[in-house]
């Protein structure tokens, strides 16, 4: 490997170290969920559905588990205590960076929307990649 490669492999550890301080148990997939609403213009909660299945075999529950930590809840945990006893459920937090509304024209439909906090973050993910392009370019 040359130092350009070398270089361009640390890019993207610096790009995937801004999801990692989000989670630091962050996922391929979780990532891939969110980079598809905002690459590909999905706002719709079918139409991701299908993506996700077609391009990354996830199923619907693993895709309802990782969209819902991008929006305002994540989904229900259950935990275990150090005993093994289950322990009362927990809905953590989630970032809220994209809006879950039913559709108006069809209440079976999940709408998709980005919110501002979504957009900051594209917008520093954006500016992050751009500028090291520039410098492995340079």
């Amino acid at each position: 490997m040359n130092a350009k490669q070398r270089d361009a492999i640390q890019s993207l550890r610096d790009v995937l170290k801004l999801f990692m301080e989000l989670d630091s148990t962050m996922t391929l997939n979780r990532l891939e969920t969110l980079l598809a609403v905002y690459c590909e213009g999905i706002s719709d909660m079918g139409d991701l559905r299908d993506h996700m299945s077609q391009n990354h075999g996830l199923s619907k529950s693993a895709l309802s588990r990782m969209v819902s930590w991008w929006g305002e809840e994540a989904y229900l945990q259950f935990k275990v205590d150090a005993d093994g006893n289950a322990t009362i459920p927990v809905r953590p937090d989630g970032q809220g960076f994209l809006k879950f509304t039913a559709d108006p024209r069809d209440y079976r439909r999940r709408i998709i929307t980005v919110e501002p906090d979504g957009e900051q973050f594209a917008k520093h993910l954006a500016d992050t990649i751009t500028a090291k392009a520039k410098e492995l370019a340079a």
